[in-house]
């Protein structure tokens, strides 16, 4: 004879039957319990890619440049040159957010005064007052001392000078001299006491360079760093020119970047960072005062 089920199975299994209600309910209970707990362990786990996904991005900072072989030019996605490649290196390595755009000189500098924008130059020398409008990093590359660059037919007139100082006090002999721009601490003061005769233009060093070979000026300042590339590039030959080198020529300035004030202290820090890191691999410039 076949064994009858108790009352008490039968209410047991009836409670806990899949069809009943009252199962359901207690099914939904547990489940809702066991979601929140889930929940909330995870959420400290969650909490951190949320906060990220919801943070503002960091603004790209613009890093104008201008075509001025060997210090900087293009290449590839980024910049090359004494300069441009540790400058566009700190970038990359600070993991500050960056696009490179050419342009003048002139430009560049109003840029940076304005403050409208996220911007930086390269190869700056340090100047005082421009420390009043941007933020300086540490060096990137110092220079060797300047040397003058003439035309070739003019050497019986540069002869007679035995210094910079001498060849300054020569009113006969104009200096071309870019507009706005800083040839070092040193050599702009000396530039303001001794009052060359001058003429300054707002041309980059190319245009510079052929108008010394055409008689526009008679010379100007350059770093023997860029010397023959700068001669060439601009279609001439070495012989064309004079290249003199004056013994109490100053040292060579270093060279920064100069950014506007809107590029944060944090973010110069982390360049100053990747720059002091690139220089101790090998020699490099030494600290700004």
């Amino acid at each position: 004879m076949k064994e009858q089920p108790t009352r008490t199975m039968q209410a047991f299994v009836a409670g806990f039957s899949p069809g009943t209600p009252s199962a359901c309910k207690r099914r939904h209970r547990t489940g809702a319990r066991a979601a929140g707990w889930v929940g909330a362990l995870l959420w400290p786990l969650m909490w951190p890619s949320l906060s990220a996904a919801q943070a503002p991005a960091e603004p790209t900072v613009t890093l104008h440049y201008v075509s001025r072989p060997p210090y900087m030019m293009a290449q590839g996605e980024g910049l090359g040159g004494l300069t441009g490649g540790p400058s566009y290196q700190a970038f990359k390595q600070a993991q500050v957010p960056v696009r490179i755009e050419e342009t003048p000189f002139a430009r560049q500098l109003r840029s940076v005064k304005e403050n409208t924008g996220q911007d930086c130059m390269i190869g700056m020398f340090w100047k005082a007052e421009r420390e009043e409008f941007g933020r300086y990093s540490k060096p990137i590359y110092q220079d060797q001392p300047q040397l003058v660059l003439a035309a070739a037919g003019l050497q019986e007139r540069f002869k007679g000078h035995a210094s910079i100082e001498d060849l300054f006090h020569d009113r006969s002999l104009r200096l071309l001299v870019k507009l706005a721009y800083s040839y070092g601490a040193p050599l702009d003061a000396l530039i303001e006491r001794l009052q060359p005769n001058r003429r300054a233009t707002p041309d980059e060093n190319l245009q510079m360079v052929r108008q010394i070979k055409l008689g526009m000026a008679d010379y100007m300042l350059m770093a023997p760093e860029e010397a023959a590339v700068a001669i060439e590039a601009a279609g001439f030959q070495a012989a064309d020119f004079l290249q003199i080198r004056y013994k109490n020529m100053p040292p060579g300035e270093q060279r920064h970047l100069l950014c506007s004030k809107n590029v944060s202290a944090e973010v110069m820090q982390r360049l100053d960072a990747a720059i002091r890191k690139n220089s101790d691999k090998g020699p490099g410039p030494a600290t700004r005062r």
